[in-house]
């Protein structure tokens, strides 16, 4: 009996050990086309229009970052999206002191679109409507991509796709493990 259950044991051991490595591995190949944050470069810069009709500059390379900034990109019909972007709503509601947002669409073909994806969320962060340049300059590849630039514009950490509020907490440095 004591064999039988040992053997169970490292089954499931095992069985657990590879689902870890089946998920690094897609989670790199998901991000492996991204900007690399191992190598202590400025993220790019841009200025993008908000949908409310302001300009938003984010200029890493000049003394204008002060924070830790998070820049969320999303596409409005990315179910993805839709599930992801609350996660980040809350952490902006209890750390926006520290920390700036930039939710970025992309992807969209009409600002009414954009519009519509904002109307089911409750958001107060400033929502920018991003370029193909934009695209392009952050090596975007799908939806919801993210970007964490430190205080001085490098950038620290990346991901794809969708991530807890608890995830995201421990990349911007709010939570720990």
């Amino acid at each position: 009996m004591k064999n039988q259950t040992k053997k169970k044991i490292l089954n499931w051991f095992f069985q657990g050990l590879l689902f870890i490595g089946i998920f690094v591995a897609i989670s790199w190949w998901q991000q492996k086309d991204m900007l690399s944050t191992n190598a202590g470069e400025f993220a790019p810069s841009f200025s993008l229009v908000s949908m409310a009709g302001e300009v938003h500059q984010f200029l890493p390379e000049s003394t204008a970052v002060k924070k830790k900034t998070l820049i969320y990109f999303f596409a409005p019909w990315c179910s993805v999206c839709h599930a992801s972007i609350d996660n980040i709503q809350s952490i902006h509601n209890s750390s926006s002191e520290n920390i700036d947002f930039f939710a970025v669409a992309l992807d969209w073909k009409t600002k009414q679109e954009v519009e519509q994806f904002l109307a089911e969320h409750q958001l107060n962060i400033p929502v920018l409507l991003g370029t193909k340049q934009t695209l392009q300059d952050f090596k975007i590849k799908g939806f919801p991509s993210y970007y964490v630039v430190d205080k001085d514009g490098i950038l620290q950490s990346k991901d794809f796709g969708y991530t807890t509020e608890l995830g995201m907490r421990v990349r911007l440095g709010l939570a720990s493990l």
